[in-house]
């Protein structure tokens, strides 16, 4: 095919004439038949992706303000009961669990730059059902502490579900929530209780 056959308007076999395409329709934006511009997909895009961003934000903000807070909560508690776990309770191990959710808990709470609280080294620094649970006399009452500790954290553990606001942290908090509900039926079991109650 020769170049006098090209301007004449024919064309080889296979490839689209751009016959009855204007130079001036192309310089507006339009396109052959068939094929739709992409000018309003971008501006489109552009102002849903803008629109994503403005309604991202707020959570965001959360995240960085709000969340850093509860999982440094929510750390202390843990390695609260994995000191009383450890010292007091005769169930193997409850104090590993603990320490591992302490654990993935300073993962998230470094992901979002912050420190953790350091983890208690005596008695006096845990929290109140900790604390009950190393001070109780007798295993009987250590055994009841620990069960009122672990429904303690489950309770925890439900009002922070409700207020994080990063998805990875939910998710983790929701794992350890279940646990948490595991050692609660656990100990009720060691008890002699109904451990579905």
């Amino acid at each position: 095919m020769t170049r006098r056959d090209l301007a004449r308007g024919r064309r080889r076999q296979g490839v689209p004439s751009d016959r009855g395409v204007r130079r001036r329709d192309l310089a507006r934006g339009r396109r052959r038949q068939g094929v739709p511009s992409d000018r309003g997909v971008r501006r489109r895009d552009l102002v849903l992706a803008a629109a994503g961003a403005v309604l991202a934000r707020p959570a965001a903000a959360a995240a960085q303000d709000g969340d850093p807070a509860i999982v440094g909560r929510l750390i202390a508690r843990e390695e609260s009961a994995a000191f009383a776990h450890r010292t007091a309770v005769p169930i193997a191990g409850l104090a590993a669990h603990e320490a591992a959710h302490a654990k993935a808990l300073r993962t998230h709470l470094a992901a979002l730059g912050r420190d953790g609280p350091p983890p208690p080294r005596d008695a006096a620094q845990l929290d109140g059902p900790a604390q009950r649970v190393v001070g109780a006399s007798g295993p009987v009452a250590t055994l009841d502490a620990a069960i009122a500790m672990e429904a303690r954290l489950l309770d925890v553990y439900a009002a922070a579900m409700h207020a994080l606001a990063e998805p990875s942290i939910l998710r983790t908090a929701a794992t350890i929530l279940a646990s948490h509900a595991q050692h609660h039926a656990l100990l009720l079991r060691e008890a002699g209780r109904d451990p579905l109650q």
